[in-house]
């Protein structure tokens, strides 16, 4: 785990980016989402870099009570939000690690959700790898944002901070790592508005 942006994190717990309910934009984009990932009840997510929780809580109810969200996240600061907000919801498990050290059963998934997350992977190889490793075979993988990649760059150059170099990789080198992984590339759209990767495992 990388200990020092786990503190930045930490940091941001209570920042209305990251802990402020969806507006309706926003929960437009989380609908395309759970349609594009074929969110539906008893599937097994996993969810790495949930942050506060605020899409925990929207997998967990549309799994429901037969499904489970295995959610994780580097900043144990973000995850106590996390954990108050899904007190209710006994279909999840919290666990803060990154997930390139996250240990689980092979096969174990059918669905991994990265939203706002992927650019923040320390090894994107070993994160895709790890990700390929506990889904079951056909299982889907989906990155997230509500911006293109021009943008979420932009910001994360400019942060002056650990996150500085956390970069959304263009479409050429995403494919490579997911074709390296196992995976296939179903659709990648770039647009200023929203990203989404989704891909399926072979």
């Amino acid at each position: 785990m990388n200990k020092e942006k786990a503190k930045f994190f930490d940091a941001q717990a209570n920042a209305s980016w990251a802990a402020a309910e969806y507006t309706k934009e926003e929960m437009v984009k989380v609908e395309r989402l759970l349609m594009e990932a074929r969110v539906k009840k008893g599937l097994k997510i996993l969810e790495p870099g949930c942050g506060t929780g605020r899409l925990t809580e929207i997998l967990a109810e549309q799994t429901g009570p037969e499904g489970l969200v295995v959610a994780l996240d580097i900043s144990s600061k973000m995850l106590e939000f996390c954990c108050f907000r899904l007190a209710n919801l006994k279909n999840c498990r919290l666990q803060c690690a990154a997930l390139e050290d996250f240990i689980w059963e092979p096969n174990v998934f059918d669905l991994v959700v990265c939203h706002q997350v992927f650019p923040h992977f320390d090894d994107k190889n070993w994160a895709a790898a790890t990700m390929a490793r506990v889904l079951k075979p056909g299982g889907r993988l989906v990155v997230f944002h509500f911006k293109g990649s021009q943008h979420i760059n932009d910001v994360h150059r400019k942060a002056g901070t650990v996150i500085e170099q956390d970069l959304l990789p263009p479409e050429k080198e995403m494919k490579s790592i997911f074709r390296q992984a196992g995976f296939v590339v179903r659709k990648i759209i770039d647009e200023d508005n929203g990203y989404l990767l989704c891909a399926d495992l072979t």
